[in-house]
């Protein structure tokens, strides 16, 4: 597969040149000095998959490119981001106005940068593959669980006086379960962050949602604000990307941060708050909705502390607690709860290997019939 395309207009050479520096290494690139050049190339055989575009040009300034770029069949599905020094909101609301998807400010910061155009890469690509609607989905099921697995987290964080563990295991080739953890830039500069997803249903579809819901995620949880306003902006998204399409998600985001925990809940089932010292079980409770319906929901986040050593926090999507035996009985949370209680003693690690294995005993020889997620985090100190 060859590097996505991106087209870097700048009246400023020098400006140029910093964007080019950073893009280079993962991504094909094309340049342009004015909005007439822009547009020329835009509309030529080397159509960009995302435009950078900087507003303060003469001739043709950044608005109009976009208005352009947004009205010809061509280029009305590229993703435009300004690069500007303007921050004024009603600068953001007109580039919003014309079809733009983001704002990066100068002088700009790499991480920044890189980030973003990512998160919009990503992005257009989960748009076109739902409008392809599964097109030739069943030859390239292997190809999509690789990508799948790519998304996946990579290497868990190492993390001062917290253990942490996680997996996802797709009921099919592919799932719709989302798992996901969000460090540094990625998270604004929080704490850390666990986001766990749940699409309707499971298979490709489900997966192409998921990718769509990942994208989202990462594109907003990288500019600063509240998680309630994370999860705000990250449904409208959902829903615009969504139209017609049936299909919705629970989803449920943590926030890590000194001795707290930080949370919103949209429709998912809560996380579970251990303290094995004492036997007892706290759910964090949410009140918000499933996520792809109402683009009007405003999104609340709740507290509390997280502290003490041997706390455990546990995080699973109902493939675990709705798993059936061949009785007819379902795995439920009260077991889920007694197991968490069972293994609290060891490790992260350990404590997710030994309630997945519990739940796999439970189920014995009945097949798995949604995609299963689970997060454990241990306070250590």
């Amino acid at each position: 597969m060859s590097k996505p395309r991106i087209l870097v207009v700048d009246d400023t050479p020098a400006n140029i040149k910093i964007l080019a520096d950073l893009l280079r290494r993962d991504y094909l690139l094309s340049v342009a000095t004015s909005g007439p050049d822009a547009l020329e190339i835009a509309f030529s055989g080397n159509r960009p998959d995302l435009v950078l575009l900087d507003v303060m040009m003469p001739e043709m300034d950044g608005y109009e490119v976009c208005r352009r770029l947004k009205a010809d069949l061509r280029t009305q599905d590229v993703p435009v981001i300004f690069v500007t020094a303007m921050t004024e909101v009603d600068d953001e609301t007109k580039g919003f106005s014309l079809g733009a998807v983001d704002y990066i400010t100068k002088p700009v910061r790499p991480p920044i940068v890189q980030s973003r155009v990512a998160a919009h890469i990503e992005l257009a690509l989960a748009r076109k593959t739902l409008a392809a609607q599964n097109k030739a989905l069943s030859e390239s099921l292997a190809v999509a669980a690789d990508v799948q697995r790519s998304l996946l987290p990579k290497a868990l964080p190492a993390l001062p006086g917290l253990e942490v563990a996680g997996r996802m295991t797709p009921c099919d080739a592919v799932g719709g379960d989302y798992l996901d953890f969000l460090v540094g830039d990625d998270f604004a500069g929080r704490g850390f962050g666990v986001a766990v997803g749940d699409v309707m249903g499971h298979g490709p579809a489900a997966a192409l949602l998921m990718t769509a819901a990942r994208a989202s995620l990462r594109m907003r949880a990288s500019r600063a604000g509240g998680l309630g306003e994370v999860v705000t902006d990250m449904n409208r998204h959902l829903v615009a990307d969504l139209g017609d399409v049936e299909r919705f998600m629970t989803f449920y985001l943590i926030e890590v941060r000194g001795d707290a925990v930080t949370w919103v809940s949209a429709g998912h089932e809560p996380a579970l708050l251990v303290d094995p010292g004492s036997g007892t079980f706290t759910d964090l409770e949410g009140d918000g909705p499933v996520l792809g319906i109402d683009p009007d929901i405003s999104f609340r986040e709740h507290h509390a502390l997280f502290r003490d050593p041997g706390q455990v926090l546990a995080l699973c999507t109902d493939g675990i607690t709705e798993a059936w035996n061949a009785e007819g009985e379902q795995f439920g949370r009260e077991r889920f709860k007694q197991s968490l209680l069972r293994h609290a003693h060891q490790d992260a690690g350990a404590i997710l290997e030994c309630v997945i294995r519990d739940v796999f005993d439970f189920r014995g020889l009945t097949p798995q019939k949604d995609d299963l997620t689970l997060v454990v985090l241990k306070r250590t100190s």
